[in-house]
């Protein structure tokens, strides 16, 4: 087959649609999750590098694509390499061990660059899959936490679409959630903006000085619109903008 890449307007027809339906799949795990609508748009394309990761690809050959060899790869009639297999187990046992809060953080960062279409439209990847057309940036936490394995806290479909439920449980120490003074990486942000009302929310990742200031990946932001700006972003803020740093337990 033809390599298939990311194009503009996205390759359609039944060839995509049955790369689709192999990384949704296959024998070593399902690697996409969006619609298999036959069109190769950039869910897709992530989907081949999430495949790739996981099937133990050197990271310099994680590209946005779909081939001969990862068809034949997710078909069974080829099989790895040695060399790939060793890669695969040893991301595997590193992933086992990861905190629920890094593998959160670890989907926010494929997420980067993310865009309503049509802008301003709240039409986006992750309030389709939350099921609510609406402000998302709960949705997409919500989205990171349920792919890194939550179970009780985050639900799809359920439990955090507004930003004050998520902040009245997590101050009430309800829902798994607990309010922390010490973030790390991965762990939820709620801000105020300078209000007592959670306004939006993003995952934190670090503080980089001693004044408070620190980085966050949040969904539905952008400069000039920090909680309805449409896109998915790493930001700069600071301490005073939050209202609580959030831990989740499960």
């Amino acid at each position: 087959m033809d390599t298939i890449t990311l194009t503009s307007p996205n390759t359609e027809g039944a060839a995509v649609r049955h790369a689709q339906q192999l990384l949704a799949k296959n024998k070593f795990g399902k690697f996409h999750t969006d619609a298999i609508d036959g069109s190769f748009g950039p869910e897709t394309a992530r989907s081949c590098k999430r495949a790739k990761f996981w099937l133990g690809y050197a990271d310099s050959q994680l590209d946005p694509t779909f081939g001969n060899l990862i068809e034949a790869l997710l078909e069974g009639r080829k099989g790895l390499t040695a060399t790939q297999a060793a890669r695969r187990k040893a991301r595997l046992k590193a992933d086992k061990g990861k905190p629920l809060r890094e593998k959160a953080f670890a989907q926010a960062v494929k997420h980067l660059g993310v865009k309503e279409s049509p802008p301003n439209s709240n039409k986006v990847f992750f309030s389709k899959w939350y099921g609510v057309v609406g402000p998302w940036c709960a949705m997409f936490v919500t989205f990171c936490y349920v792919k890194a394995g939550s179970q009780s806290a985050f639900k799809q479909g359920g439990n955090w679409a507004f930003c004050p439920f998520m902040l009245a449980n997590a101050r009430a120490g309800e829902n798994h959630l607990a309010v922390t003074k010490k973030p790390q990486r991965g762990d939820v942000v709620l801000y105020g903006f300078g209000g007592s009302i959670a306004k939006h929310i993003g995952l934190f990742e670090r503080f980089t000085d001693s004044s408070g200031n620190f980085t966050a990946i949040e969904g539905n932001t952008a400069t000039g619109n920090d909680a309805n700006g449409g896109e998915v972003m790493r930001r700069k803020r600071n301490r005073s903008q939050v209202l609580a740093f959030v831990h989740v337990g499960a």
